[in-house]
C-alpha cells in the first residue's frame, strides 16, 4: 500500500508486488534502513556502515549457527523462515524473535544474507547476498562517515528540510553523529519561521516550487512521510500514533490507522480493512467536516479501493459522521 500509494499513476498493488518481486530483477532489498524498509539495490554500498556494526553485536550469531545456515542456504538457495524449521514467517512478528529468526536477521543486517524477493504467500526469502545482490554493488569499500555523508545527502532530498533530529530518526544514528557530519554535506543551513531547532534543507527543496497538489489519498501507516511522530507534529500540527500493538480498549483510533492527505495537509485519518475482497472502513475521523475534506475521503476510498481491486467498500454505520458516511456513499453509488 504504500509504495502504491505514492505513484502518480495508481497501479494495483499486486503489480506492485510483481515488479518488486516475481519479475526476475532485482531492484531492492528489505534491510534496516530505519525499521525494516524497501532499499533500492543501487544503494547496498551505502550501509556497509550498519553492516559493520551488526558483526559486533551481541546478537550476531555464532560461528556454528552463522556457517550452519550459511551453508543450508547455500545448497538450497532461498528459504522461507519457516523452511528453515522457524515456523511461520508471518507469526514471528514484533520483538518476540525466535533464536533462527534473531540468527537470520542479523545475518541480513550483516550483509552476508538478503531478501530481495517474496514468494507467493509473501512470506520472505533469504538467499546468500552473493548470490543475489548485483556484484557491481556487492561493496563494503566505503568507510562509515563515507557512507553517512551520502546517506545524509539522499535523507535531504527525500525530506527536503529538516533537524537534526529529523535525520537521525530518518537512518537511525545518533544525533551527535549527525552533527559532525552535517558540514561534510551538500545540505545548507536554513531557518524555519516557528521552528525552535536550526534546520539543514537541500538545495533541490530550496529552488523546487512544484505544482499543486490536489489529489487526495490513505497515507500507509508505515510511510516514511509520517514516521516521525514529532517532524508530523511540527510540519503538520497533526498527531499520529501507531496503534496496532495498544490493547484494543487503549486503541483511540483504531488498529490499522492510516492518514488521510487531502493536498498538502493531513486531515484527518481511518482504520481500514481488507476482508472478502471489500476495503472496509472500521472508524474515521476528519479533523474538519468540510467539503473539501469529506470528497477527498471519498477519493482516497475509492482510489484505495481500485489499487487493491476490491470489489467493494463497506463502512460501518456508527464508523463515522453521518456526513462522512453519506459523503462515501454519493461518490461510490
Amino acid at each position: 500500500m504504500t509504495i502504491a500509494s505514492r505513484l502518480r499513476e495508481r497501479s494495483p498493488v499486486a503489480a506492485v508486488d510483481d515488479a518488486l518481486w516475481h519479475d526476475g530483477r532485482v531492484i531492492a532489498f528489505e534491510y534496516p534502513a530505519h525499521a525494516a524498509a524497501l532499499v533500492p539495490v543501487e544503494d547496498w554500498p551505502l550501509w556497509a556502515f550498519r553492516r559493520r556494526a551488526s558483526r559486533t553485536r551481541k546478537e550476531y550469531p555464532e560461528n556454528r549457527v552463522r556457517h550452519a545456515l550459511l551453508a543450508r542456504i547455500g545448497d538450497a538457495g532461498a528459504l522461507t523462515l519457516r523452511e528453515l524449521g522457524d515456523g511461520d514467517d508471518a507469526g514471528q512478528g514484533g520483538w518476540d524473535w525466535s533464536p533462527t529468526k534473531t540468527a537470520v536477521q542479523f545475518l541480513v543486517w550483516s550483509g552476508e544474507l538478503a531478501c530481495v524477493k517474496r514468494d507467493e504467500g509473501n512470506n520472505r526469502l533469504f538467499d546468500l547476498a552473493s548470490r543475489t545482490i548485483p556484484a557491481n554493488y556487492l561493496t563494503d569499500v566505503l568507510t562509515d562517515d563515507e557512507c553517512l555523508v551520502r546517506l545524509l545527502n539522499r535523507a535531504g532530498r527525500a525530506l527536503g528540510i529538516g533537524t537534526v533530529d529529523d535525520f537521525a530518526d530518518y537512518l537511525r544514528i545518533s544525533n551527535a553523529t549527525v552533527r559532525t557530519l552535517l558540514r561534510q554535506t551538500d545540505l545548507l543551513p536554513v531557518e524555519v519561521d516557528g521552528w525552535k531547532k536550526s534546520a539543514w534543507a537541500s538545495e533541490n527543496a530550496l529552488q523546487h516550487t512544484g505544482s499543486a497538489v490536489n489529489d487526495a489519498a490513505f497515507v500507509g501507516p508505515f510511510d516514511n512521510l509520517i514516521w516521525y511522530r514529532k517532524r508530523i507534529s511540527r510540519i503538520f500540527d497533526f498527531e499520529h500514533a501507531l496503534e496496532a500493538y495498544k490493547p484494543a480498549s487503549k486503541r483511540r483510533h483504531g488498529y490499522y490507522v492510516c492518514p488521510l492527505r487531502v493536498g498538502t495537509e493531513l486531515v484527518g485519518r481511518a482504520d481500514l480493512a481488507f476482508h472478502h475482497n471489500t476495503l472496509n472502513i472500521r472508524q474515521v475521523s476528519l479533523d474538519a467536516l468540510t467539503d473539501r475534506n469529506l470528497s477527498g475521503f471519498a477519493q482516497a476510498c475509492n482510489d484505495l479501493a481500485s489499487t487493491l481491486r476490491a470489489t467493494g467498500i463497506e463502512i460501518r454505520s456508527d464508523a463515522a459522521d453521518r456526513r462522512t458516511v453519506t459523503a462515501l456513499e454519493r461518490r461510490t453509488a
